[in-house]
């Protein structure tokens, strides 16, 4: 008999994803407070904290399509207040499984160090260039 635990985690992981792929503001995503704030750049975006965001989103991406990518670097970024937590949106250099490289723009929301709110994927978006 399966756990409980492993029923649930699919299906959590799909709700989470419901419109990965598909472009618009957050407030398309259940849980996702719609915002009227700024974007605002992104000064260090080498920090690591932007890389674990860009590798969740990229998870969420290979679990839901079974695509064999992988991160290859956060280019730029810019954060906005939603809600209780922010808008991330990442632009991703992100390598596939035979080495080609494209980028991806990403909206993730989330709220930093809390365990009360799911993180969710709102959009992933391939763009033009490499």
């Amino acid at each position: 008999m399966r756990s409980v635990a492993a029923v649930l985690v699919p299906f959590v992981v799909m709700l989470a994803l419901a419109t990965v792929g598909s472009p618009g503001a957050s407030a398309a995503l259940p849980g996702v407070p719609p915002t009227s704030a700024p974007w605002v750049t992104i000064g260090d975006i080498r920090n690591n904290f932007y890389r674990q965001i860009g590798n969740f989103a990229l998870l969420m991406r290979r679990i839901v399509f079974r695509e064999d990518i992988s991160l290859v670097e956060v280019v730029s970024g810019s954060t906005q207040a939603a809600g209780a937590g922010f808008n991330y949106r990442l632009l991703l250099r992100v390598a596939d499984g035979e080495g080609s490289i494209g980028r991806y723009q990403v909206v993730v929301w989330g709220v930093p160090k809390s365990r009360d709110w799911t993180w969710k994927v709102v959009s992933f978006n391939r763009v033009a260039g490499n």
